[in-house]
């Protein structure tokens, strides 16, 4: 009995500050006495726990003037370079390492190529001086690094650490990255579908401040998304929630690797383009076609962006988020047409909601991927700031 009073009390002070985090977060900067007011906290708990804190180095104290007369007030914000985060994405053809301050904004970014590399050994053998040369920085500068974030295709199992089976990414089937990557760096890592993650980067750092219900679309070597409810990343009971690149969109179609037939991701992710297009390798030189009028490309293209539009009318009516938001690598090539897809997205949805319907571009552009990873470790700062702080 005497150990339980203990825990419930790290419990609650755990909940507590990651209340005052959250408020602080949204608000930019604010006094303690509104600190009081938003969170009900009494002003002796905001007290205490603003000062530990600040003694951990996450917040810190700003003045700003009230007027010409009286008192400046006192700010509590964030304390955006007293610690680094490190956010890794691993594609199937590609890495992307960043290191970010508090905020996510990138200090160091470093690229590779993988292709045709399916050992995840050998891949993480390739990625393991940069990330080492990024601790070894923070460890110079006496900044403590949060923790690792990874990006990667799933799905997975999160609490293990597995991936389990994830489609057109050979030798990573049952790979207990997690753990793998704890031995090697020695750092807390946290793993997550890149397109979870990828929605995660809007939610923390870019449209998601201002919108809390938010679909994220990725479009490339294949298709997914991360959907945010009310500033919750939702998973699903299988944490298949959001594999929007497997719905049905051709009634026996093409056989996907997932096991279903005609899915988005046959018709519209990059290879899907290719398969139906015949007339080419790359998608470069797909678009070339296109622009030079060829027409077997020109028919493609407008049968992959129907495509599109049909799969966000589906998620439009399904989710109902503030926005969708559309990224990946395919992105940049379809991005002219994305006046012509609102416009017909537009016209197909329910009419009392066209005014509402809003469709953007991602924020993070091809870095989307490493910035969600960091993203996870700030959310998890958020959610549960003992756990990433202590060791």
């Amino acid at each position: 009995m005497s150990d339980i009073k203990p825990i419930y009390l790290q419990k609650v002070k755990q909940q507590n500050m990651a209340n005052i985090l959250q408020t602080i977060w949204e608000h930019e900067a604010i006094s303690r006495v509104e600190l009081v007011e938003l969170t009900g906290l009494t002003s002796g708990t905001i007290t205490n726990l603003t000062q530990e804190l600040i003694q951990w180095g996450l917040i810190r104290e700003s003045e700003t003037s009230q007027g010409s007369v009286g008192r400046r007030r006192v700010m509590l914000k964030y304390h955006t370079d007293r610690h680094i985060i490190i956010g890794l994405d691993i594609s199937r053809t590609t890495f992307e390492i960043v290191m970010t301050d508090l905020m996510g904004r990138v200090m160091k970014s470093i690229e590779g190529n993988i292709t045709g590399i399916s050992a995840p050994e050998q891949v993480l053998d390739l990625i393991e001086p940069h990330i080492q040369s990024m601790i070894a920085y923070a460890n110079l500068k006496g900044l403590p690094v949060l923790g690792l974030g990874v990006s990667i295709p799933g799905p997975m199992d999160k609490v293990n650490g597995h991936l389990l089976s994830p489609p057109n990414f050979p030798g990573w089937e049952g790979y207990p990255i997690k753990d793998v990557l704890v031995k090697r760096f020695g750092l807390k890592v946290f793993i997550e579908d890149d397109a979870r993650a990828s929605a995660l980067a809007e939610r923390w750092f870019g449209l998601g401040r201002k919108s809390q219900d938010l679909v994220f679309v990725t479009m490339g070597m294949g298709i997914g998304s991360g959907v945010v409810s009310k500033g919750e990343l939702v998973v699903g009971s299988n944490g298949l929630f959001g594999q929007v690149g497997h719905m049905t969109l051709v009634p026996k179609g093409s056989v996907c690797a997932c096991g279903n037939e005609g899915c988005w991701e046959t018709l519209g992710s990059i290879p899907g383009i290719l398969r139906r297009w015949s007339g080419g390798d790359t998608i470069d030189a797909f678009f070339h076609a296109v622009h030079q009028g060829d027409k077997l490309a020109n028919e493609c293209l407008q049968e992959t962006l129907y495509y599109l539009e049909s799969a966000l009318i589906t998620l439009f009516n399904i989710y109902d988020p503030d926005v969708i938001i559309l990224g990946g690598k395919l992105y940049p090539y379809l991005s002219m047409y994305l006046p012509e897809v609102k416009a017909h997205v537009k016209s197909r949805v329910y009419a009392f909601a066209q005014e509402r319907l809003r469709i953007e571009p991602s924020s993070f552009g091809t870095s989307q991927n490493a910035i969600g990873a960091v993203a996870l470790v700030f959310g998890n700062l958020l959610k549960g700031p003992l756990q990433v702080l202590t060791q």
